[in-house]
């Protein structure tokens, strides 16, 4: 009989703007380069737009998107059996796949989260501290996919001037004078080319969002690169959920924080490369766990 033990991530079409996804189809990528057998399965949509759009979405269907570059096959009914370990992001409800081994990875703290969203014997990890619910899960394990993304590079260019910024999960926050300038150019949505042209347009960057890879993009590329405090009451406790934001960012716009970000800057990359090889690491410890507690 073939071995029907294997991962299926449950999870939505590549989208190079969204961390979570990113992290998602390339545990699949990396559990195959482990010789694992793992694929993706599309989700269903979670929408948070109105019924006109719903009702659009379940009347034209979209196909499983992928990157190219990543291994990823798309897992068929077939590949899902009793054995599998099914990984679901926190945003998913309950147990679609009905698997009867279920992974929960928190990716992201929302706002609002309770324990009935999970199943009784589920196995959480987390992507980082604040992504975690110690009450729920009694402390998780790391798993994490940190990638320095090759669009991103200082092209050195001498007439830096501006400013850009980026909202995404920061919408509700109030805006600060130096995003509300006519001439501040918001990049949400644009293309990671657009954006590394923009970074090495100008000379600032300031994200709404607390937990974004795009402020580590932007120092790479040589922008000052400023969080807009919100979450946290210091950069202390900030940098303490968000290990990523400790070398090259500032936590607001005191000038000492812009010293530290302008000061800390070269360091960045070669922090990140580190933290590219602790994350491989996540994904051996990954399958170290998930195996001893579902195919001992």
């Amino acid at each position: 009989m073939a071995d029907k033990r294997n991962y299926i991530i449950y999870t939505f079409s590549w989208d190079e703007n969204i961390g979570g996804v990113i992290f998602m189809h390339n545990l699949v990528h990396e559990l195959n380069r482990l010789e694992e057998r793992a694929f993706l399965w599309k989700g269903a949509p979670i929408y948070n737009r109105g019924r006109r759009q719903r009702l659009r979405n379940w009347l034209r269907p979209q196909p499983m998107l992928t990157n190219p570059l990543l291994d990823t096959p798309i897992a068929h009914r077939r590949d899902l059996s009793a054995d599998s370990i099914v990984i679901y992001p926190e945003l998913v409800q309950g147990n679609p796949l009905k698997a009867r081994n279920v992974v929960r990875w928190l990716l992201y703290k929302p706002d609002l989260l309770h324990p009935s969203s999970f199943g009784p014997d589920e196995m959480f990890f987390r992507a980082g501290a604040m992504s975690d619910v110690p009450d729920i899960t009694g402390g998780a394990p790391d798993l994490h996919l940190w990638k320095i993304n090759p669009a991103y590079r200082n092209e050195n260019r001498p007439d830096r001037k501006g400013v850009c910024y980026m909202v995404r999960k920061g919408k509700d926050k109030p805006r600060i004078p130096e995003t509300e300038a006519p001439d501040a150019i918001r990049i949400d949505g644009l293309s990671h080319a657009e954006i590394n042209d923009i970074f090495n347009r100008c000379d600032t960057f300031y994200s709404y969002d607390e937990a974004t890879m795009y402020s580590q993009f932007a120092a790479i590329c040589g922008c000052t690169s400023v969080v807009v405090p919100g979450m946290f009451a210091s950069r202390e406790e900030w940098a303490g959920q968000h290990p990523n934001g400790r070398l090259g960012i500032a936590y607001g716009t005191d000038p000492a924080e812009l010293d530290h970000a302008r000061a800390t800057r070269h360091l960045l990359l070669q922090d990140l490369q580190r933290k590219e090889e602790e994350s491989l690491e996540t994904v051996r410890n990954f399958v170290t766990l998930t195996r001893r507690r579902f195919w001992a």
